[in-house]
């Protein structure tokens, strides 16, 4: 999942297949926080819960885009559950008789998000675990960033645990269905900040739903990092 404050121009980073130059940190870090709303849901009801997207609002807050699988439980009361939390505002909702729950919201930004948006590492994706914790898998351009943001983390109080570190192993090319709804998503401001166009818009012109949309723009991302941190490292040396 990038975070961009500016527009950036992913069109170098497209195909990258021989790119050389030091590979980057791969680490997975398991969080606690007091104020989650994620922790809260997943302990009452036993959901899933993935992030797709997240972005500052400004004045504290933050504007998150995720998936919930409500397992056997009842979504709607899912859904009330998450309006009735102190810390998420704004609720608007998919909520299918079956299947995920689509959910765009607002949250009150907490001390670990603010610190992985100072740092220089990128989040990948954020799933919910069975204890009620949360699991960050991240890209950072050396290990010393990586251990910088753990670090940081700690100092503002937040319980973390290193999972895992790892050379982050090359991803190959985008496939030609990445790359054509990167390359859209690109030209038509889904990338810029503010977005121009939202994830709503860009799957109804593809004609996907979101979570193809969503799993298809994450895994291409994915493969855009590296190639970008193996060609920046490349040039600093």
């Amino acid at each position: 999942m990038i975070h961009a404050h500016t527009p950036w121009n992913v069109q170098p980073y497209l195909s990258f297949g021989g790119m050389g130059g030091p590979a980057m940190i791969e680490s997975v870090l398991r969080i606690r926080l007091p104020c989650s709303w994620v922790t809260r849901l997943t302990k009452k009801f036993g959901v899933t819960v993935n992030l797709v997207e997240q972005k500052p609002l400004g004045d504290g807050l933050l504007q998150n885009l995720v998936e919930i699988d409500p397992g056997k439980s009842d979504p709607r009361s899912v859904v009330a559950e998450l309006r009735a939390d102190p810390y998420v505002m704004n609720v608007e909702a998919i909520v299918p008789p079956k299947g995920r729950i689509l959910a765009n919201m607002q949250v009150r930004e907490c001390h670990a998000c603010r610190t992985l948006a100072e740092s220089e590492c990128f989040l990948v994706d954020a799933m919910a675990t069975e204890d009620g914790g949360l699991e960050w898998r991240i890209l950072a351009p050396k290990r010393a960033v990586a251990e910088a943001l753990v670090g940081d983390l700690q100092v503002r109080g937040i319980d973390v645990e290193v999972l895992s570190v790892r050379s982050a192993r090359r991803e190959g090319a985008l496939t030609t269905r990445q790359d054509q709804v990167i390359s859209l998503a690109y030209k038509l401001g889904y990338f810029e900040f503010p977005k121009r166009i939202g994830l709503t818009r860009l799957a109804r012109k593809l004609g996907i739903s979101k979570s193809t949309l969503s799993e298809i723009l994450r895994a291409g991302e994915a493969k855009i990092l590296h190639a970008y941190f193996h060609g920046l490292m490349g040039r600093r040396a």
